[in-house]
């Protein structure tokens, strides 16, 4: 008897490690929940006891990882503004899109901790991206702005439409635009910084289907005609290629391109200044939306939005207004001027993460959230001073995306919990991996990426 209880018990640590798997069955049901409530509710039942068991069984409650303090915040101030909603059919999607941010981190923050993991890590990063990209461009309704582009974009059918949870029958071409900023960076230091030369063959073919994959992010930029996407993209490449220069080894190609990175921001300030304010900012300015009321300009929408998100937070400093719910409480309580935010104008969030996540999770949550980005960054930045060839370019691509997301997020939001946002959590949890991997170095050396 003793024998088969030790037998039990190896199988079930090996089943305990195949976490991804769950998370892999329950991410459908925890993206779209009002679907199917029932299933929704099974497979949140299912990911806590999963976790539970883990704990009990292999003495893992939860991987350790510099983010975890934060976590701790973040979570709480969750369940905080979960309760403060006014609305829960707004804030269930939300909730459960954080729940299944959380289980993903933790599955890459376990298992990207040798080789296989690591790349796996990396694959299915990519993979969240390329079906991010593909709902997209069939689902969004793109904007004809730009008119060298009109031709090109009437070509793409809109096959998807209605998806659960979204207001409207199509995707906002800033949302996509969001996405593809975050991940243009990663996808550019994988093509221009890893060196991986023992394997000629295997090196071009990875180089290939880098440079497919940017090529599909960066034209769905491009299209998606959001200057919020374009200035997030740009910012975060630029930093990138800073942060590369500034790492060692010092090399010619490197004082080069950190020359070329200056000349380029002196032009522009140059550009900027004899522009002038005023044309700067039509520049800036979209071309106006249509309403009820005669046109629009996004950025005076922008400006009466940003006005009483501020004062949201002030009335809600603790709980915030509601997880998911500014949308409607913005036009509940505040005195939204009507030629900037007609009535009945779905505001859908505060188009700035930094308010977003205040107004979702109060000031205290918004304290967790800058925490994990700046642990994040300063992990990337540990780990590309100290290793190499596809960890360096890793690290150097992750600090780059989530730069371009906040970029990105400065005039515009993937907000917690929303779908697209699910791709932050990856960076986390391979972050989170890496820098696990990178604490035991001393130890062993589970990758094999040196050059």
């Amino acid at each position: 008897m003793s024998g088969l209880g030790n037998n039990f018990c190896r199988f079930l640590h090996k089943i305990l490690r195949l976490e991804w798997v769950l998370v892999i069955i329950t991410a459908p049901f925890l993206l779209f929940p009002t679907v199917c409530p029932f299933w929704t509710a099974m497979a949140l039942m299912g990911l806590g006891g999963w976790w539970l068991l883990r704990w009990v069984v292999r003495q893992e409650p939860w991987p350790v990882t510099p983010f975890n303090g934060a976590l701790l915040l973040f979570s709480v101030m969750v369940g905080l503004g979960t309760i403060a909603s006014i609305n829960l059919s707004l804030t269930l999607p939300k909730l459960t899109g954080l729940i299944l941010g959380l289980a993903i981190f933790r599955t890459l923050a376990f298992e990207v901790g040798n080789q296989r993991g690591f790349l796996w890590g990396i694959i299915s990063f990519l993979i969240v991206g390329l079906i991010i990209l593909g709902v997209g461009v069939l689902g969004v309704e793109w904007k004809t702005t730009i008119f060298a582009l009109k031709p090109i974009v009437k070509l793409i059918p809109r096959l998807i439409k209605g998806l659960p949870e979204l207001r409207g029958e199509a995707i906002h071409p800033n949302q996509l635009a969001g996405a593809m900023a975050f991940y243009i960076p990663f996808v550019f230091s994988l093509t221009f910084l890893q060196k991986e030369i023992k394997n000629l063959v295997g090196y071009a073919l990875s180089l290939l289907v880098y440079l497919i994959i940017l090529f599909l992010f960066s034209s769905t930029l491009v299209l998606a005609q959001s200057r919020s996407g374009w200035i997030g993209g740009v910012s975060g490449i630029l930093i990138l290629l800073v942060l590369w220069t500034l790492t060692p080894p010092p090399s010619l190609k490197k004082w080069v391109t950190g020359l070329g990175i200056i000349m380029l921001a002196v032009t522009g300030l140059i550009e900027g200044f004899l522009l002038g304010p005023e044309k700067l900012w039509k520049i800036l300015e979209e071309p106006p939306l249509q309403t009820p009321i005669g046109p629009l300009g996004t950025l005076q929408f922008r400006q009466e939005v940003w006005r009483w998100a501020i004062v949201s937070i002030g009335d809600f400093p603790i709980t915030g207004c509601g997880l998911g719910t500014f949308r409607e409480v913005a036009h509940v309580l505040y005195p939204l001027d009507p030629h900037r935010v007609p009535w009945g104008m779905d505001i859908a969030h505060a188009h700035n993460i930094f308010l977003q996540t205040a107004l979702d999770l109060g000031i205290p949550g918004l304290v967790a959230y800058l925490a994990l980005v700046g642990t994040a960054l300063a992990t990337c930045w540990q780990v590309a001073v100290k290793r190499n060839g596809m960890e360096k370019a890793v690290a150097l691509g992750l600090a780059g995306s989530l730069i371009a997301l906040h970029a990105y997020g400065m005039t515009d939001a993937l907000a917690l919990g929303s779908k697209p946002a699910v791709a932050f959590w990856f960076a986390l949890g391979i972050i989170g991996g890496m820098e696990r991997s990178f604490r035991h170095l001393n130890r062993s050396d589970p990758f094999s990426y040196r050059s």
